[in-house]
């Protein structure tokens, strides 16, 4: 055997084992276990001679069936190293560790996995990755993430998605950007909101209701129209209004029709201009004494 202070191996013989025994010096009373053998009723682990390319040290646990087995098979074409731990295994490797796969590799774990890293990780995967969890998955960085794709990004959520922005938030698109909402859509901005288009504008609508508690302005380059608390400004070189003209003057209101040319910056009455146009009329009912 293999013996020194505190190391070496060990092995100490069951009950019922054959075991060769010598004797220090001769001396019948100083008997020396130096092996066991098999015997009727102590046979091999395995069967011979089908497997006498094998070779096994295999254990049988105390008062109980399991085992525990270190088995290498050397047979040309099915050459293996076997590992079976009937209950727990621990390796631990003081410095570096190394494991190389020439093919396929397998790994199957039947209730929870725990990995810590005390410093950076990473992870080359030189084709395709899938990653399928049964339940609740929850990502947390605490500092910076970084999400690089070379193509299509495809995000399918079943139910609801939040998402909560503690500072700043940008998007960058190159080209087009869609957004297709099968409800509604309400946006609040505590500050100011501002849309920038090279082109047009469009929008398509049933109602459209624009509330504002100071001003509306509409500006061109042409002039511009004021909505706010004194009334309707119109103010522009020129007012062109096409359709039939007509007149009317209603209390101590005046209309000035459309066939002349409006004083520009005079005030114009918000709720005469807006039932004139819901009746088809084209003319501008001026505020002030008739």
């Amino acid at each position: 055997g293999w013996a020194g202070g505190s190391w070496g191996s060990m092995a100490i013989p069951r009950i019922g084992q054959d075991v060769i025994i010598q004797y220090v010096n001769g001396d019948p009373d100083q008997p020396m276990i130096t092996g066991r053998t098999y015997c009727g009723d102590q046979l091999p682990p395995y069967d011979l001679p089908e497997h006498k390319t094998r070779m096994t040290i295999k254990s049988q646990t105390h008062k109980g069936d399991g085992y525990n087995e270190l088995r290498f098979e050397d047979e040309l074409g099915k050459e293996e190293v076997f590992i079976h731990a009937q209950r727990d295994q621990n390796n631990i490797v003081k410095h570096d560790d190394t494991t190389q796969v020439g093919n396929d590799r397998t790994e199957r774990v039947e209730r929870d996995e725990t990995i810590s890293i005390g410093q950076d990780r990473l992870e080359d995967v030189a084709r395709n990755e899938t990653v399928s969890i049964g339940q609740n998955r929850t990502h947390e960085v605490g500092n910076d993430d970084s999400l690089s794709i070379g193509r299509t990004h495809t995000i399918t959520t079943g139910k609801d998605r939040i998402e909560h922005v503690g500072n700043h938030r940008q998007d960058l698109t190159k080209a087009n950007h869609t957004v297709e909402i099968g409800g509604h859509l309400e946006q609040v901005v505590a500050g100011h909101s501002t849309l920038q288009t090279g082109e047009a504008i469009r929008h398509t609508t049933k109602v459209y209701d624009i509330q504002v508690s100071e001003s509306l302005t509409i500006r061109s380059p042409a002039g511009l129209l004021r909505i706010d608390g004194a009334g309707i400004t119109l103010d522009g070189l020129a007012l062109d209004f096409k359709g039939p003209v007509s007149q009317q003057a209603k209390g101590s209101q005046r209309m000035t029709a459309t066939s002349g040319v409006p004083e520009p910056g005079e005030p114009i009455c918000l709720s005469c201009l807006l039932k004139a146009i819901a009746a088809g009329h084209n003319m501008i009912p001026m505020e002030g004494a008739s």
